[in-house]
Parts: C-alpha cells; structure tokens; sequence
C-alpha cells in the first residue's frame, strides 16, 4: 500500500469518528429542535383552534412518541453495528473483550458471542436495572457467527404512551389558552446546539487524531521492522488498549531480536565448528611424521662436531615442544568441533557445583552460596559443569592475573514462578570492559594472557543450545571482577 492510500484511509477514519459522534450528540437535540418548533406553532395557534387543534396536537404527540420508540430500536441496531465492527468480534474471538464494552455501555445489559452452530464463546452480563424490559438485538457476524445485545428497555414506556391516551382524551374536554414560546427560547436553545456541535467536533478531531496517531506509529514501526531496522519500537504510553497492543508489539520485537541475535550466534559458531573440525583433521595428520622425521636426524648422527650435535639436540626440543603445542591446539580444535548433543533431564544444581569442589585447581577457592530451597534444573549434567568448570576456571585465573588469590563466589536462585534459575559466577579479576563485552563469546578471543579463547564460546553454545542465556553482567562483582551471568530452564 502506498503512503497516500494510508493517509487516504486515516483521513476517512477521522471523517467517520468525527461524524459518528456527531450523530450521536446531535441526534437528541436536532429531534428537541423539531418537537419544539412544532410545540411552539401548536401554542401559539390554540387559542384559535379550539379543541379539534389540541386533538391533533396530541394525536401528533402520541406519533412523535411512537416514532420516538422506532427511532430508539433503530439506535440499538446501529450500537450493535458498530459494537460487530470491534475486530475482535468480528472475528468472533473467544477472548473478545465484552466486558470492558459492557461496561462503556449503560443501556446494555449482556452481550453475547455465538459460534454458527449456535453455542456460546463469549458472554458477559450484568443486572437489569429495576422497572426495566430487555430488549434482544441479534447482529450477524462472518462465518455464520452471531452477536447478540440485550438492552435495557424501561417500563414507563408504555406508561407514558398511556398517559398521552389519556391526555387525548381530557384534551378534547378541556380547554386552555395557551401562549407561543417566547423567542428567546428557541435562540438560546439554537445557542446550545451550536455549541455542543462545536464541541463535538473539536472533542471528535482529537479523539480521532489520537487513534490515527498511534495507529500511524505502530504502521510506521511495522514498515521499519520490514526495512531490517531491528531497533523500532513503538513505545506507546497510556493505559488503553492501543497503548497495550504496542507493549505488546515492542515486546514482541525484543523478544524476536534476541532470538535473531541467538540464532546468529549459533551459526556463526557453527562454521567454527566446521572450520575446526577441518583444521584438526589437517594439522594433526603431518605432526607424527614431522616429530619422527627430527627424532631420526637426531638419533642416527654419528658425527663428532658436538657443535653440530648440540644444535641437532636444541632442534629435536624446540620441534617437539612446538609439536606438543600444536597437539594441545589440536585437541581444542577438536573438543569445540565435536561438542555432543544435549541430552537434558532433572539434576539438581548443588550436585553439579560440589562436584567441582572436587577438583584440586579449583576447590580451595571456589566458594558456594547456595539457597535455602534446593533447585533442580532440566539440563546435562556433564555439559552445564563443563560449562560451570570454564566459568570458575577463568575466574580463577583473572584473579591471579590481578595479583589476588583468585577466590570465584557461585550463587544462584529462582524466582517463584520463573522458568529459568540465574547462575552467578563472581571473580577477583580486572572486569570486562563493556567494548569487549559481546565479542568476549566470540571463538578465539580471549582477555587473558594465555588461552585459546574457546571456552566461553563454548559455554555460551551449551547455554543457548539449553534454552538459556550466558552474558557479562554490565555491574561488577562485589569483589570488582566480572560478573558472569548464566540462566537454565527448571525441572518443573
């Protein structure tokens, strides 16, 4: 759709809000005017017309009020017209907000959803008022579907169709000199009508600029979104349902760039795993023949330069240890090219953390805050201490790094009714600056002196593959490390 048919359409939507309320304000005091002009000729005329004019003056009352009564049946239709056009009763949703409708109407005393075999969806009520009559208006919906509205329909009614009977009857019995009504009447009653017209078209203007603006916006970040610009939003204020359903987009938008932002991760970490998978495979195959080859030249010399022995000696060390080196590099290759599949099941956390106790490196600065209510999350038990081991593995580092102990504080805890417990791993270390805070879980980037920088990429992969998250707090520890942030799905 082009940006003009949008603002053809707003325009007319405007025009529409501003006439409907129109009518509805105006309807009243245009058929006011028109029984008063005719109520004004009538008295100003009855002191000729004896009893025969008052006989059709009445007569032409009781009229008016039937006309009054076909006139007040026609407006329940157009109420239940336009109640038929709220898209989600229109669309015979169950979920239809009717009571919050119900409530915007006083005359209503229940609506009512019904599917096209004829079952109830959705319905709401509410008393009648005393001395009332309902009134049932059925309006059809798409699909076969119906809305029905009851209104509330007053007793006095027939009363006062009664009344004016009877009036008839007394008039053409009694006579009485009548005067017409002064003009100044009918200008201060044409005063008040084009006041509230004015009024009724200001209020109209606004009220439509305010639903058009904001249907405008939500457009205008729904076209944003469509162009690749992840970071539009709405953001809507105020407590109507507008302003809910842009919360509710925004928040659909966030949640739907982080999922993006999730799943570009995991690729991205996918080629690395095929591109280490590669690399292994390529630079392991020569290593073996390399170190043999110089162990050779070393063990078969026989010559009697110890110069030259010597540097034969020094080559055969630094080739093997260089050898050594790239077998470790080999080795992490192949451990992020061949990270198994998550097998998850219930384990309880605490298990999983003082088993970590258990490692020599780590246990005697590893210290555990653990909840009072034990936690058992749904996960595997051997990827999450993986993942738990890099994290205090790398703590412990960046607090020696710092020239402390190294000392790494773990806590963790869920709150009631969350699906997901929060890991915290706290260290000693210099923190993470907040540049490096998003490539910090990029394979081969590392903060610390040595490392390959694969195995927060890994942790992270774990994490997400668990339907979690892994981040780098933006506060610091209490220690004044970093803080690192790890979320798992609960068992139950």
């Amino acid at each position: 759709m082009r940006p003009t048919d949008f603002l053809r359409r707003r325009v007319n939507l405007q025009v529409k809000l501003v006439a409907i309320l129109m009518v509805v304000v105006l309807a009243p005091f245009a058929a006011s005017a028109y029984f008063i002009e005719q109520v004004g000729k009538v008295a100003a005329n009855f002191a000729a017309g004896e009893a025969a004019a008052r006989d059709r003056s009445v007569q032409k009352a009781l009229d008016a009020h039937l006309e009054w009564v076909a006139l007040t049946k026609q407006l329940h239709a157009e109420v239940a017209s336009l109640l038929a056009r709220v898209p989600a009763i229109a669309s015979a949703d169950p979920g239809a907000p009717l009571t919050a409708l119900l409530a915007e109407q006083r005359q209503l005393m229940s609506l009512r959803l019904r599917a096209p075999d004829g079952h109830e969806l959705a319905a709401a009520r509410r008393a009648p008022p005393p001395a009332t009559t309902p009134y049932l208006v059925v309006h059809p919906l798409a699909n076969g579907a119906a809305l029905e509205v009851t209104f509330a329909i007053p007793d006095h009614l027939q009363l006062d169709y009664q009344e004016l009977a009877d009036a008839l009857d007394v008039a053409r019995k009694v006579a009485q000199a009548r005067t017409a009504l002064p003009s100044g009447y009918r200008t201060a009653f044409l005063a008040l009508v084009g006041t509230a017209a004015l009024a009724v078209v200001v209020l109209g203007v606004f009220a439509a600029n305010r639903v058009t603006r904001r249907i405008a916006a939500l457009v205008e970040v729904a076209r944003s979104v469509s162009r690749g610009d992840g970071e539009a939003r709405a953001r809507l204020t105020g407590r109507d349902e507008m302003a809910e359903l842009g919360v509710a987009l925004d928040t659909m938008l966030d949640d739907l760039g982080q999922q993006r932002s999730e799943i570009e991760y995991l690729q991205r970490i996918g080629a690395w795993q095929d591109v280490a998978r590669r690399l292994a495979h390529e630079i392991k195959n020569p290593l073996t023949p390399i170190q043999l080859a110089v162990q050779q030249c070393v063990s078969t010399y026989k010559g009697d330069d110890p110069k030259f022995k010597r540097l034969l000696a020094d080559t055969g060390e630094i080739v093997g240890e260089e050898i050594g080196g790239l077998r470790r590099l080999v080795d992490t290759f192949r451990t992020l090219g061949q990270l198994p599949r998550v097998e998850a099941a219930p384990v309880k956390l605490l298990d999983i953390v003082e088993e970590l106790r258990l490692d020599p490196a780590l246990g005697d600065r590893l210290v555990v805050r653990a909840p009072d209510s034990p936690i058992r999350l749904r996960a595997d038990k051997l990827l999450l201490k993986r993942v738990l081991a890099n994290l205090v593995e790398n703590g412990v580092h960046a607090g020696q790094e710092a020239g402390r102990a190294g000392e790494v504080t773990v806590s963790w805890t869920a709150v009631p009714g969350a699906r997901h417990a929060t890991i915290t791993v706290d260290d000693e270390g210099k923190g993470v600056a907040a540049e490096a805070r998003e490539r910090i879980f990029e394979p081969y980037v590392t903060t610390k002196a040595t490392g390959t920088g694969l195995g927060l990429a890994i942790a992270k992969k774990i994490a997400l593959e668990h339907g979690g998250t892994l981040d780098v707090a933006a506060t610091r520890s209490p220690a004044g490390g970093a803080r690192f942030v790890l979320t798992v799905p609960l068992a139950d």
